[in-house]
């Protein structure tokens, strides 16, 4: 399918389905949100009420309990199958990668006679790197130049620069304090472009 064929198609499903107030019903399904494409994602996620940077990039594992309460910034990225858990607000800052994690913002109080349930937030800042199945829980702040480590359960908050890893994450070292430049987005399409070059046997 050509990408203007497909830009077509996802504008019609997506104004098809919110005037019919299916949207986000038909959200909670993989294989109609790969069929919309990137830039129909994007739209499908915003229409559903997430603030969404155009430069950011979404994949078709993506999937938010309530996209209202999700912000994600200039150039980051959302990769393979990331659950957002997003009763309570979600806030993914600029050119942060993240992959294959779970974020959850509720929680319940142990004590509480009626096992009360709690709405927390989750903040993530710039160019924080979450590699490969990790969990955040309720509460927590990641800060900016953050890495944490594959595997990790982040209970607690994440200085900037930290280096993290384990379960619960603990800080094992301080990254790089240099001015950091590279955009996770253009960065996935670069190796993309090598990889399809390398498949046809140009590279």
């Amino acid at each position: 399918m050509s990408a203007r064929l497909r830009r077509v198609l996802a504008m019609l499903i997506i104004a098809v389905s919110r005037r019919s107030g299916h949207l986000g019903r038909l959200m909670t399904v993989r294989w109609i949100r790969r069929l919309l494409g990137p830039s129909g994602r994007r739209t499908a996620w915003r229409a559903l009420g997430a603030q969404i940077d155009d430069s950011a990039a979404v994949s078709s594992g993506v999937w938010m309990r309530i996209p209202a309460n999700v912000s994600l910034g200039a150039g980051s990225r959302l990769g393979g199958r990331v659950t957002i858990e997003s009763y309570g607000p979600v806030s993914i800052g600029s050119n942060t990668i993240i992959n294959d994690s779970d974020l959850f913002t509720t929680q319940h109080e142990l004590d509480h006679p009626a096992f009360k349930a709690e709405r927390l937030f989750i903040t993530i800042g710039d160019y924080v790197w979450m590699p490969r199945k990790i969990i955040v829980l309720p509460g927590v702040t990641i800060g900016d130049y953050a890495v944490i480590g594959t595997g990790s359960v982040v209970t607690r908050d994440i200085p900037p620069y930290a280096v993290a890893a384990g379960n619960p994450a603990e800080v094992l070292k301080e990254r790089a304090r240099i001015p950091y430049s590279y955009v996770p987005v253009n960065v996935a399409k670069a190796s993309q472009a090598i990889h399809r070059r390398q498949r046809s046997g140009k590279g």
